[in-house]
């Protein structure tokens, strides 16, 4: 299956997402903002999307095993 190719403005595609659907902008406290870094140097990834990317699927998969 081919992977689509998404932009918005010059951003494109950044390849670690397998199904791009979109860009989200939502304010974050200052701290957010300092662990969202941090943990983008100590996950060792390039984008702080990245680490969202990661994040979500980890949290989803522990709320998946707490549900059953």
């Amino acid at each position: 299956m081919a992977r689509k190719s998404i932009t918005q403005g010059s951003r494109q595609d950044p390849g670690f997402i397998r199904d791009p659907d979109g860009f989200i902008n939502v304010p974050v406290s200052k701290e957010t903002r300092e662990q969202l870094h941090a943990l983008k140097v100590s996950m060792q990834v390039a984008s702080q999307a990245e680490v969202i990317e990661k994040a979500i699927a980890i949290v989803s998969a522990i709320d998946a095993a707490v549900r059953k």
